[in-house]
C-alpha cells in the first residue's frame, strides 16, 4: 500500500519525491516532498527546522520532519520521513535526500 501512496502522490503532483524502502518484506524508510511545498521553501521560507515524533504501539519507528518559517512566520511544512528509528544514519540520510 506504501509505494502505491507513493507512486500516487508523484503522479498527482508534479515536482514532488516520494518513495518507500524495504529490505525484503520489511519496511525500512519512506520520504515524501511534495512538490508545491519544496517551490514554496526555496521562493520565500526562512529558518529550518527538524523534529521528530516517536511512534509506539502496533506500528513502531520515528517520523522525521522539515518545517520552516514563511514570510508571516507560519510553520509551512517542508518534507517528512518515516523511519525504523532515530539513529544517526537515519538522520543523515533524510537530510542528505532534502
Amino acid at each position: 500500500m506504501l509505494s502505491w501512496i507513493c507512486a500516487t502522490t508523484v503522479r498527482a503532483n508534479p515536482d514532488s519525491t516520494a518513495f518507500v524502502e524495504f529490505d525484503g518484506c520489511w519496511f525500512v524508510h519512506m520520504f515524501v516532498a511534495i512538490g508545491v511545498y519544496l517551490n514554496g521553501f526555496i521562493l520565500g521560507c526562512g529558518k529550518m527546522f527538524v523534529d521528530s515524533t516517536h511512534w509506539s504501539g502496533l506500528y513502531e519507528g520515528t517520523m522525521l520532519t522539515i518545517v520552516a518559517l514563511d514570510a508571516e512566520n507560519q510553520i509551512f511544512n517542508v518534507a517528512y520521513a518515516i523511519v525504523g528509528g532515530a539513529t544517526n544514519e537515519d538522520g543523515l540520510w533524510f537530510l542528505t535526500l532534502l
